[in-house]
């Protein structure tokens, strides 16, 4: 079976985001927004098989324990393994907000203190565009630091960076705000193939 190309995969995300107007004209927003998270974690995967890496869903990890008590059920969107081994876990979000930004590095952090999840695994937030503070993102951040000693990476991979909510993805005549940004790819596959 031939492998993809990274070419194969911005192709499919293109053609995604383009059934997203139809799909809302048809079925309405809540459809078309649940379809434009798929349609980035479809991406976000596909760029991870690409580079040779398999990004597991639902792949959950223990907590630490806190007062006799572990949770069993940690996770985010990708857990992404090389030669079986954990190394990269993915947030992925179509619009990154404050809300969405405290849960993504709260779950990391939690991640990181799982006696499941090895001490080198990287973490990022894969977003197509992003509306929080620059303070918020700043603060969480700097908490993400404090807790395991590791930066926090954020790709935002749209060519408009910052939503703009009368300007939604599904939205014919903003399609092109949705297109990817090649260099932000490009930086993203790069920290993928660390």
């Amino acid at each position: 079976m031939k492998k993809i190309s990274l070419e194969n995969v911005i192709e499919f995300y293109n053609k995604e985001v383009d059934a997203l107007a139809l799909l809302h004209k048809n079925e309405g927003g809540g459809k078309a927004r649940s379809k434009s998270g798929i349609a980035f974690e479809n991406f976000i995967g596909s760029v991870c098989d690409v580079n040779d890496l398999v990004a597991k869903k639902n792949d959950y990890k223990k907590s630490e324990i806190i007062d006799g008590e572990q949770l069993d059920n940690l996770q985010v969107d990708k857990h992404c393994y090389r030669d079986n081994v954990l190394v990269k876990m993915i947030e992925s979000k179509t619009y990154l907000d404050a809300c969405y930004l405290k849960r993504a590095v709260d779950d990391f952090i939690d991640l990181h203190n799982s006696p499941d999840v090895p001490d080198n695994v990287e973490y990022t937030i894969v977003a197509g565009q992003k509306c929080v503070a620059e303070k918020a993102l700043k603060y969480h951040s700097a908490k993400f630091k404090r807790s395991t000693g590791k930066d926090l990476k954020l790709f935002v991979l749209n060519r408009h960076k910052i939503r703009n909510p009368k300007k939604a993805i599904y939205m014919e005549m903003y399609r092109n705000d949705f297109n990817l940004d090649m260099s932000e790819v490009e930086d993203f596959v790069e920290w993928l193939q660390k």
